[in-house]
C-alpha cells in the first residue's frame, strides 16, 4: 500500500508538468494580435459613420481567429447596429449578420480559414446604411 501511495504521489508532479508543457506549446503556437478597424456604416443621418466594428486577428494552432466589438455612436436614436461577417471556415463559406440595440455589442472568437470580410450597417433593416465590405483577411 504504501508502494501504492508513493506511486499516486510521483504521478501528480509529472502530470502538472506535462499541463505546463501543453500550456507553454499553445502559449508558442499563439501568433500576435493583428488589429485592424474601425470599419464603419454609411449613414444618412446628421451622424455619418455612425456604428461600426473594431477587432483583431491571431493565428493560434493553424486556424485564425477573429474578435471586435460593434458601436453605436449615436444612442437613442431608435437605430441598430448591424455588422455582416463573410468567412471560409471548415465547413464552407458562411455569412452571418448580428444586430446590436447597445451602445457595444463584443463577439468572442470566430475560428476561421480565409476570406474574412466585414461590412457595418445601421438603421432600421439589416439592409440599410451599410458600408461596403472591407477584406479584413
Amino acid at each position: 500500500m504504501a508502494g501504492a501511495l508513493l506511486a499516486g504521489a510521483g504521478a501528480a508532479p509529472a502530470a502538472q508538468a506535462d499541463t505546463a508543457t501543453t500550456t507553454q506549446a499553445k502559449a508558442v503556437q499563439a501568433g500576435p494580435k493583428h488589429n485592424f478597424g474601425p470599419i464603419y456604416s454609411n449613414g444618412t443621418e446628421s451622424l455619418p459613420k455612425e456604428s461600426y466594428f473594431r477587432g483583431y486577428l491571431q493565428k493560434r494552432g493553424g486556424n485564425y481567429y477573429f474578435s471586435g466589438d460593434l458601436g453605436d455612436r449615436h444612442n437613442g436614436d431608435g437605430d441598430y447596429s448591424y455588422v455582416w461577417f463573410k468567412y471560409y471556415d471548415s465547413s464552407g463559406f458562411h455569412r452571418d449578420v448580428y444586430r446590436s440595440d447597445d451602445r457595444r455589442r463584443h463577439f468572442g472568437e470566430i475560428r476561421f480559414k480565409r476570406d474574412l470580410k466585414i461590412r457595418v450597417c445601421e438603421g432600421n433593416t439589416r439592409n440599410s446604411g451599410c458600408g461596403s465590405y472591407k477584406d479584413v483577411f
